[in-house]
């Protein structure tokens, strides 16, 4: 976890630049931006840039990502200064933003992404507007959260926290969705899974009890003509509790092409007696993929990107675990063994 900013940032050293026409990555952080500093300056060759607690104003920030035309990667942490970014940039691949700035100065309230034909990855935290303009190629998307009520609106939908306000049509690029829900519902993620119907991978995570997630009769019309295309599903704070257990198995009984679901539990869970409970509380047995495995580990993995260093926004999949697991923490239960 980053330490505290400094109370007053104060401006980089003068000679904190003089790589710009070289640099390919950069990390500038705990520092106040001035306009006459950013003014001159031109990364030609930057790719991956992150402000991490920079004071910056919104001008000044928009001067300053124009001057990177080689932008793949934009990660903004806790800065502030701005109230509003616009994204035109036919390069980014990927941006990560947690907005909340220690109360300090303007606060970032809106992202607005005009023109980013090769943006792949979007990861928000705290509450933000966001307008998704023009970004056809977005795949992966996170973390909608019950607790940060940030608005998220395409063309065809408007999701409000992990709400879906509206809906036309719906928004069929998304295939990797991360959420982050105190109070586990499954009808908030079938709402969610309508809206994004090419859903391959959905990472959750789950502090709180969980809702009543019963299924065969609420929503027996539903798994008729739910076309479930998920092969992955990440579950981080699983403690098996009955809401737990339903909701799961929704998913083994109904998602005819799941390849791999990951139960990631408390150490103390993590034994013989939890996963012989589980095999036949899951269902595994009569799984709907009959190639699917399910997977217990207590070495929780799934990324903390907003922990994390630019370069955890360069895989296609930004939530997925880069480093390898420790030994002797993954169990891994199918119907053969």
């Amino acid at each position: 976890m980053l330490p505290s900013p400094p109370q007053t940032p104060q401006p980089p050293p003068a000679a904190a630049f003089r790589f710009s026409d070289t640099l390919c990555v950069a990390t500038i952080g705990d520092c106040h931006l001035t306009d006459s500093t950013i003014q001159p300056l031109h990364f030609p060759k930057l790719q991956k840039l992150a402000l991490k607690r920079v004071g910056i104003s919104e001008s000044s920030l928009h001067t300053m990502i124009a001057g990177c035309p080689a932008l793949q990667c934009l990660l903004i942490y806790r800065s502030f200064g701005f109230g509003r970014l616009r994204i035109n940039s036919i390069n980014l691949r990927g941006i990560c933003v947690k907005a909340y700035s220690y109360g300090r100065g303007l606060k970032f309230g809106e992202l607005i992404i005009e023109n980013a034909p090769f943006l792949g990855s979007l990861i928000l935290s705290d509450r933000l507007h966001v307008s998704l303009i023009y970004a056809p190629k977005l795949e992966a998307l996170g973390f909608l959260s019950s607790t940060c009520s940030s608005v998220l609106a395409f063309d065809s939908a408007v999701i409000q926290g992990l709400h879906v306000d509206s809906m036309t049509t719906a928004v069929r690029t998304i295939k990797i969705l991360a959420v982050d829900m105190h109070a586990l519902s499954l009808d908030v993620v079938l709402d969610l899974m309508r809206c994004f119907p090419s859903l391959e991978k959905l990472y959750i995570q789950s502090t709180g009890p969980g809702k009543s997630n019963c299924w065969r009769r609420k929503h027996r019309d539903l798994i008729r003509s739910l076309d479930i295309r998920l092969k992955t599903i990440v579950w981080r704070h699983y403690r098996g509790i009955k809401s737990h257990v339903d909701f799961a198995t929704f998913f083994v009984l109904n998602a005819g092409v799941l390849e791999l679901m990951t139960f990631e539990v408390n150490s103390e869970d993590y034994n013989e007696e939890f996963f012989a409970q589980h095999r036949k509380m899951l269902q595994v047995d009569n799984r709907a993929s009959r190639g699917a495995r399910f997977r217990f580990t207590s070495d929780w993995s799934y990324n903390h990107i907003m922990e994390s260093s630019v370069h955890d926004l360069d895989p296609a999949d930004p939530f997925e675990r880069t480093c390898p697991s420790k030994e002797n923490t993954n169990f891994v239960l199918c119907a053969g063994g």
